[in-house]
C-alpha cells in the first residue's frame, strides 16, 4: 500500500556534474537505489517508490543527461561514465551496501556497476533487458527517437502523441511520466528534458560501444531478479533464460499485461513482485 510521503530533492556533485535524485527517506532501513531507463527518469519510480519507502530507504536517481541531472560534457552517454557516475554517487551518499534496481539503460548500468562493485550489492533486480538487445525491440526505441517531434504546440499534443505507443501504460500513470520528462520551452512549446544529443547518437549510431556484459554476470553472486514483460520485444525470451544460467543466483519472472515499461505498464504486479524478491 503507497503513502502520502513525499521524497526531497537532492543534488550531489560528482567530478563537477551534478546528479539530481529523489530521497524517499527511512533512515536506517535497507537502502534501494532505483535506476530508470533511457528516456526515463527519477519520478518514473514514483510509485514503487511510494510503497519501497515504507520498509526500505528508497534513492531513485536521475542519471546524467536526464531529469535534472546535468547533461553530459561532450555528449558522453559511455557505459564507463555511466559506472563513474554511480561509483561518485555511492561514495557521496554513503551507499555502501545496498539493493539495486535497474530498468533497460539502468538495468545495463547496473549489470556494468555490479560486475566492477560487486560486494555492495546486497540484491539486483534487473528489468526487462539483458547483455543482448532484442533487435524488434531496439529498432522500435530508435525508429520512435527518429521520429518524436522536438517540440509540441501544448502538454496535450506531447500526451496525445506519447498515448499511441502505450497501449498497458495507465492515463495518470503516462502524464506523470511526461510531466517530469518535458519542459516548456522560452518560446511556449513542450520539448523533452532529456539531452536531445542522445537521441541524435541513437538515430545516428554514433554513441560509444556497448560492453559485452556477459561476461559481468558470473561475477555478481548476489541473489538476482530478472522481470520480464509478458508483451516485450526487448528482452528476448532466450536471453533472459540465459541469464538465469550464467548467474550464480539468478531467478527470472514475467508481468503480464506488460511491455518494455514493465513497472509503469502494471504497478501492481510489479510492485508485488519485488516485494516477495526483497521482503
Amino acid at each position: 500500500m503507497a503513502t502520502s510521503v513525499q521524497p526531497k530533492d537532492k543534488t550531489v556533485n560528482v567530478k563537477g556534474i551534478n546528479l539530481h535524485y529523489l530521497d524517499w527517506g527511512t533512515e536506517g532501513k535497507p537502502k534501494v537505489l532505483l535506476l530508470h531507463g533511457l528516456r526515463g527518469h527519477s519520478h518514473s519510480w514514483d510509485d514503487v517508490s511510494a510503497d519501497l519507502c515504507q520498509d526500505y530507504h528508497v534513492i531513485a536517481l536521475d542519471q546524467r543527461g536526464r531529469g535534472e541531472s546535468d547533461w553530459a560534457p561532450g555528449g558522453d552517454y559511455s557505459s564507463e561514465s555511466f559506472v563513474a557516475d554511480l561509483e561518485g554517487f555511492c561514495q557521496a551518499v554513503g551507499l555502501d551496501s545496498f539493493i539495486m534496481v535497474g530498468h533497460s539503460m539502468g538495468g545495463r548500468n547496473s549489470m556494468a556497476f555490479a560486475g566492477k562493485n560487486a560486494s555492495k550489492i546486497q540484491k539486483l533486480v534487473i528489468i526487462d533487458i539483458g547483455p543482448d538487445l532484442d533487435p524488434k525491440g531496439s529498432g522500435r526505441i530508435t525508429q520512435e527517437m527518429i521520429d518524436v517531434p522536438e517540440e509540441f504546440d501544448t502538454f496535450e499534443d506531447v500526451y496525445a502523441y506519447q498515448s499511441k505507443q502505450n497501449r498497458f501504460c495507465s492515463e495518470p500513470v503516462l502524464r506523470r511520466r511526461l510531466t517530469y520528462a518535458t519542459k516548456q520551452l522560452p518560446n511556449g512549446k513542450f520539448g523533452w528534458r532529456y539531452d536531445l544529443e542522445v537521441r541524435e547518437q541513437r538515430r545516428n549510431n554514433t554513441g560509444s560501444k556497448q560492453p559485452d556484459l556477459w561476461l559481468n554476470l558470473p561475477g555478481i553472486k548476489c541473489p538476482v531478479l530478472i522481470v520480464r514483460g509478458s508483451a516485450t520485444d526487448t528482452l528476448g525470451l532466450a536471453t533472459a533464460e540465459k541469464m538465469v544460467d550464467v548467474l550464480p543466483d539468478g531467478k527470472l519472472v514475467h508481468i503480464d499485461r506488460a511491455a518494455h515499461m514493465v513497472f509503469e505498464d502494471n504497478p501492481e504486479d510489479f510492485i508485488r513482485v519485488l516485494h516477495d524478491f526483497l521482503d
